[in-house]
């Protein structure tokens, strides 16, 4: 701090003396007060060298990325663990069922298979027998179908690592044939035994102004005002059940349309009035062959909303469950009018019609749970 020499009001005690004039702030103090002056200017210095100090030690890239790298680190050890742990529970719940597939089917089916073969080789069986080895083929074909299903927890994000569970669906349909408030198409949508999608289904080929994003999985209707512009999906289905999962992100009035179309039915203009077009416009306005059939006025369908379409293709049907109310709905499928493969039809009506397609669920195959069984048992 430089200052001259002038009698002057000291700033700090208000006395008339002989004070020095600070050159920086320009205000006068006495003899006694200006070395306390000069002292909070250095303490005010050394003050603002331990800021920069600090900032440069904070501002290096080593120090900043390897807090970054440890959290990265962290969040690896933690996510790894979460799934080693959740693939041992799923494989502890696999083997009570494997076990039981084995008690159920081989000591009984092996008795069976015994005495059928003892008989024809003597040539001693009735009708009344044939009718009893029949009916216990078919009951055992029965317990073979209700295979658990591997079943992805988080829907969400198309990107995320999904959990995943074992759902024992014999212990989970006992379950529900004890609830006198599970409907007959609540309980045929539960006894669907799921079949693997090689492939994660996604968005493909387009007719009109339809504008695809995220890897294919959400579809944006970007015409005119009012339109319909319809949008299939990749995969094809014959066999199984496929789970498909979506999510309303935007609708002006009626919802998208959600069904299916056979794959030899060529894009065209209004896809709903296909003869192959099979699904729902909204929950209680169902097509079937290309015709609407309206079966009531509730437009429960909103934006925000998930569904799940179900193609059952071993029992011919399609469902569409509404999650946010739990109402399911049901619709026979006519293969001579919608033969297979099927593919996946979403056709969309106004303007900001949005639609994401978030996932499925996976489930074994007739192959991969007979791979399980004895050799006798799988001829």
């Amino acid at each position: 701090m430089k200052s001259v020499f002038k009698r002057e009001v000291c700033t700090t005690c208000l006395k008339l003396s002989e004070a020095f004039i600070c050159r920086g702030c320009q205000q006068p103090f006495c003899a006694k007060h200006v070395n306390r002056h000069q002292e909070k200017i250095t303490k005010d210095m050394n003050s603002l060298v331990t800021k920069c100090d600090r900032l440069r030690d904070d501002s290096k890239t080593e120090k900043f990325a390897q807090q970054l790298l440890s959290s990265i680190d962290q969040w690896e050890k933690e996510s790894i663990e979460k799934i080693r742990l959740t693939a041992q529970t799923a494989r502890t719940d696999l083997r009570p069922w494997i076990e039981r597939t084995k008690n159920e089917l081989e000591i009984p089916f092996k008795k069976m298979l015994d005495e059928l073969q003892t008989r024809r080789k003597l040539q001693d069986y009735t009708e009344i027998d044939l009718k009893r080895w029949s009916s216990q083929l078919a009951e055992f074909s029965e317990k073979l179908k209700q295979r658990p299903v591997i079943e992805y927890i988080d829907y969400h994000d198309t990107q995320a690592i999904h959990l995943i569970r074992i759902i024992d669906r014999l212990s989970f349909n006992s379950s529900c044939s004890t609830d006198p408030t599970n409907s007959f198409s609540d309980r045929s949508f539960n006894h669907s035994q799921e079949s693997p999608t090689l492939e994660r289904e996604s968005f493909g080929e387009i007719f009109g102004a339809v504008t695809l994003s995220e890897n294919d999985h959400v579809a944006t209707y970007s015409g005119p005002w009012i339109g319909d512009a319809s949008v299939c999906g990749t995969n094809t289905y014959s066999t199984g059940v496929h789970n498909l999962r979506f999510r309303i992100t935007e609708k002006f009035y009626n919802a998208p349309f959600f069904g299916i179309s056979t794959v030899s039915q060529p894009m065209i203009e209004h896809m709903i009035t296909s003869p192959s077009t099979n699904g729902w416009s909204n929950f209680d306005f169902s097509v079937v062959n290309g015709r609407e059939e309206r079966e009531g006025k509730d437009r429960i369908i909103r934006a925000g909303d998930t569904v799940i379409l179900t193609l059952d293709c071993d029992r011919r049907q399609i469902f569409l469950r509404h999650i946010r109310t739990n109402r399911l709905s049901q619709l026979p499928i006519d293969i001579r009018v919608c033969p297979f493969p099927w593919k996946l039809l979403i056709v969309l009506r106004r303007r900001g019609d949005c639609v994401r397609l978030l996932g499925g669920s996976l489930g074994l195959t007739t192959a991969e749970v007979v791979s399980i069984l004895p050799d006798h048992l799988k001829s």
